[in-house]
């Protein structure tokens, strides 16, 4: 495993987890908390377990769920001391707008919450998540404020933020060195990080998200290998690499700015590739494995890929629901969208994928379903 520093004390692996909690996949967040079970928390510390063993080290959370997974998997282990951990607020302008409180206060809020359960009742570091979202320059100065307040207390030692807008997040880190920690998405399909952060010369480490998704939110690009093998080996040109997403991650490793790259896994097969994706370089031949696959999602308007999300695991809500989604937009086939967190979510996209693969068969996709 390779490591790198942030904030120039902590040595962290290049490669991170994320997610830690199995319904995320079903779309069950903040909105639609559910306890965890014992059994869960036994498999999720044993991955973790091996994950540290192996050298893994960095550890993301986000949603409440997330972060409570975490702190019950790793209480057993005894391990605080060995793993850095990031925590997140989200949705800080908008959220506190919602709520009527101040962005502060929505901050305060928020981390108190998640500080309750993890060991040791601290993170690490702790970010503004998707600062992008109706980011507004005086309350960002109040919410540092708030921020650093909290760091001399204790509860964290590293500022720092994610967002999606490239050459905002550069504007942002020019102006607030206080971040030392900036999460942005970062994959061989987006780029854009590299247009507006080659130039920058300041101290902040950051932390690839989203390396597999490419191009539909929350559909992976590896989907794609869901098709019929005779339909996929014509778009590729080629045969299918069943570990091209550990090629993805180590791509993005080997951009010499980026400190970590953060992936969610939920198995022991997945928790391999990730750790074999942080030991090596990016070779020419996984580049061109790469561009084969770029080129195979984006053929025929990318319907072919969006066909590949509707033959995820039954269970993965999250990857089925923006599939049709996107599908539908793609294919203009008019519906009334479900709710992704709603009781009759499952039974509702069962039966919208079944018109949509009835109305792609009379278009003329049939070979791809």
């Amino acid at each position: 495993m390779e490591y790198s520093l942030i904030a120039g004390k902590y040595k962290v692996s290049k490669v991170g987890i994320g997610g830690h909690y199995s319904k995320m996949e079903e779309g069950r967040f903040e909105y639609n908390y559910a306890q965890v079970s014992a059994e869960e928390v036994r498999k999720r510390a044993g991955l973790i377990e091996k994950a540290v063993d192996s050298g893994i080290n960095y550890f993301d959370t986000t949603w409440r769920n997330e972060s409570d997974m975490l702190a019950e998997s790793i209480r057993p282990l005894n391990i605080r001391d060995k793993i850095f951990i990031n925590g997140m607020v989200l949705g800080t302008f908008r959220g506190s707008k919602a709520y009527g409180i101040t962005p502060s206060e929505y901050l305060e809020k928020w981390l108190d919450d998640r500080l309750k359960k993890m060991p040791g009742n601290r993170f690490n570091s702790f970010m503004i998540n998707a600062i992008d979202e109706d980011y507004d320059e005086s309350k960002c100065e109040q919410v540092l404020n708030t921020l650093e307040k909290r760091r001399k207390n204790g509860d964290f030692d590293v500022i720092g933020f994610s967002c999606h807008n490239h050459r905002l997040a550069r504007e942002i880190a020019d102006k607030y060195p206080e971040f030392q920690l900036i999460m942005l998405a970062y994959n061989y399909k987006n780029r854009s990080f590299d247009q507006y952060f080659s130039s920058y010369e300041g101290k902040a480490a950051f932390v690839a998200m989203k390396p597999l998704i490419w191009y539909e939110y929350g559909i992976p690009f590896c989907c794609i290998n869901n098709l019929p093998e005779n339909e996929l080996r014509k778009l590729l040109d080629s045969e299918k690499k069943d570990n091209i997403a550990e090629s993805a991650v180590r791509w993005n490793l080997s951009n010499k700015k980026i400190n970590t790259c953060v992936c969610a896994i939920n198995n022991e097969e997945e928790l391999k590739s990730l750790i074999m994706a942080g030991s090596g370089h990016i070779e020419k031949e996984e580049e061109r494995n790469l561009e084969s696959y770029k080129k195979a999602i984006e053929a025929e308007k990318r319907i072919p890929y969006l066909i590949s999300s509707l033959k995820v695991s039954e269970n993965n809500r999250r990857a089925l629901f923006f599939g049709i989604s996107s599908l539908s937009n793609a294919i203009g086939y008019k519906f009334e969208k479900p709710g992704l967190n709603e009781e009759s979510s499952d039974e509702r996209l069962s039966e919208l994928k079944g018109k949509l693969i009835s109305e792609l068969k009379d278009r003329g996709y049939g070979r791809y379903i």
